[in-house]
């Protein structure tokens, strides 16, 4: 597999639900993580070579500077409501594409916390399009949580914008951006993709979706320096578009004390404890 890698009004308090989830999570998201064996094999991955000049560089729009978006904590608290669904559409790469990596990891605990069946749709990219259904915790009593999962191996968000349309089948209700390893050939570009996707989303459904971005994992492979501009830059684009929620998953590694420890061989790809972390750092984000 290749591997590459506010507008209107003050943010509300969600409900009670989410005041204490970070407590509940951390735990059982590190040993979801440690008995991942039936999903997630721990052979390194290859080394992960930067994505292409064509894919890092296409599908921007430089006219789409400024976004209207709607309040990230009005879009959230909709995830309490236990009579309707609720629609999660993460945009990433090759650190969530997987059983047993953050994205399974969270939305699997949010899942048992809310008491409401988690029904995965898992991109692949040699069809681009989405397999069948990963569905969980199929007995709850609420309404299902559906998560498309459109993490795509060695890609840019320039990719996930050219596949918009199959990526993105249906109105969500929150949108979390994972890009950025992949930037490593041209930071700067980092932010004009993250603006110009958002801006074919709100095209479909606007002022509706609440969106978050992460900053990712750091890398100590070769392209670590390069990393570190795409990581500026993005917490660059997330200071000018406050509406979007920031998940610090880049200091959550270096507060760790020990980063290669949260990293898989290659240096670059999150181990199960680091998909731990990111998964507990990012629940922590959508629920504060």
């Amino acid at each position: 597999m290749e591997r590459v890698s506010g507008a209107g009004g003050a943010e509300r308090r969600a409900p009670a639900l989410r005041s204490g989830l970070l407590l509940k999570v951390a735990v059982p998201a590190v040993l979801a993580a440690m008995l991942a064996g039936a999903f997630f094999t721990m052979t390194p991955r290859p080394a992960a070579a930067p994505a292409a000049v064509s894919d890092a560089g296409s599908g921007t729009n430089a006219g789409a500077s400024s976004l209207t978006l709607a309040s990230f904590a009005d879009a959230m608290d909709r995830i309490d409501d236990n009579e309707r669904t609720f629609v999660a559409q993460v945009i990433g790469d090759s650190t969530g594409n997987e059983q047993g990596e953050w994205v399974d990891l969270a939305f699997r605990e949010l899942a048992l916390r809310l008491d409401r069946p988690l029904v995965q749709h898992p991109w692949d990219v040699l069809s681009s399009s989405y397999l069948a259904p990963i569905t969980f915790n199929a007995e709850a009593s609420n309404a299902p949580l559906i998560v498309w999962n459109g993490s795509a191996s060695g890609k840019t968000a320039a990719y996930s914008l050219t596949h918009i349309d199959a990526l993105v089948p249906g109105e969500p209700d929150l949108v979390i951006l994972n890009h950025g390893l992949n930037n490593v050939l041209e930071p700067a570009q980092v932010g004009e993709q993250f603006t110009s996707l958002i801006a074919g989303i709100e095209q479909r459904w606007p002022a509706t979706i609440g969106y978050a971005a992460l900053l990712e994992n750091p890398r100590l492979d070769q392209h670590a320096a390069a990393h570190d501009e795409v990581i500026g830059h993005v917490a660059g684009w997330l200071a000018e578009h406050q509406t979007v929620r920031p998940i610090d998953v880049h200091s959550a590694y270096l507060e760790s004390g020990d980063v290669p420890a949260l990293l898989l061989p290659d240096l670059l790809h999150p181990a199960p404890v680091g998909s731990a972390l990111t998964a507990a750092t990012v629940i922590s984000a959508l629920t504060r």
